[in-house]
């Protein structure tokens, strides 16, 4: 088996990216988010609400109608269309049976050239490659699925099956689960500390991928952004113990955000996380 690094909690604090006082929205980030469906509209509200309090300085919803409503009222900063960005987020909530409109908006996100989060719905696309710096997001069975093999030898062997995909797609992959991975084609594993069970819910992927579209966004490379991303809501997850929802477990990220670095910006010309 693969050699093992471990990502703790005291990783985010020197990791999370910090800016300088006069950075603007732009600089904080511009993340495009080609996420939900009329059939899995939450999906769409939920990723706004990860990119959104993980510290983005714009977001652009490119998704489903179906989420605007919702979106609006509970982020009414949110753009929507289409526009310069920094990074994507897609396939969160798509609806496997729209194939053909799923083709449509994985040509849309692609076509910026810029990284793109791969999450759910999206990730069959990613076997015909994706643009660099991306990120891909399955758990156990959609990384099943992606490498035509059964969900319990991912689950057996879950740093191998990771590692595989990462050098055959030629893209980093954050194995979502209890225990999570993220693997890179180089070869290298690392895994974010763990966090509490109640993660373990409906929607989590959803806000996690918003999160990590927003770290990308804002420069920081594929494999930090997923260590981040999963270290981040881990983190969140021990200090807000019990069964509270994906979306409330979003609102609790700039809290914790804040508490690395509690002015919320650095002395010119010190930049880190980039």
């Amino acid at each position: 088996m693969a050699p093992i690094s471990l990502f703790s909690f005291v990783g985010l604090a020197g990791s999370w990216p910090r800016f300088e006082r006069d950075a603007d929205k732009y600089a904080r980030g511009v993340v495009g988010l080609m996420t939900g469906s009329q059939r899995f509209p939450g999906a769409g509200l939920l990723t706004v609400l990860g990119a959104v309090n993980s510290g983005a300085g714009f977001v652009r919803y490119c998704g489903a109608d179906a989420a605007h409503a919702a979106i609006l009222t509970r982020v009414p900063s949110v753009t929507f269309g289409a526009g310069r960005v920094g990074a994507w987020v897609a396939g969160s909530g798509w609806d496997e049976q729209d194939l053909a409109g799923n083709q449509q908006r994985w040509a849309q996100v692609t076509k910026d050239d810029v990284p793109v989060v791969v999450d759910a719905g999206a990730l069959e696309f990613a076997k015909d490659g994706c643009p660099t710096g991306s990120l891909l997001t399955p758990h156990a069975g959609e990384l099943a699925r992606l490498l035509d093999v059964e969900r319990s030898g991912v689950e057996a062997e879950p740093v191998e099956h990771a590692l595989q995909a990462a050098r055959q797609f030629q893209t980093t992959v954050l194995l979502k689960g209890h225990i999570q991975y993220v693997a890179t084609p180089a070869g290298k594993v690392t895994q974010p500390q763990e966090g509490t069970s109640w993660t373990a819910r409906a929607g989590s992927g959803d806000v996690l991928a918003g999160m990590a579209g927003t770290l990308l966004a804002q420069g920081v490379g594929a494999e930090m952004a997923g260590l981040l991303a999963a270290g981040m809501q881990a983190y969140v997850s021990t200090r807000h113990m019990g069964p509270y929802t994906p979306d409330r477990m979003a609102e609790f990220l700039p809290e914790h955000i804040g508490e690395l670095m509690p002015s919320g910006w650095a002395p010119r010309g010190w930049l880190t996380g980039r």
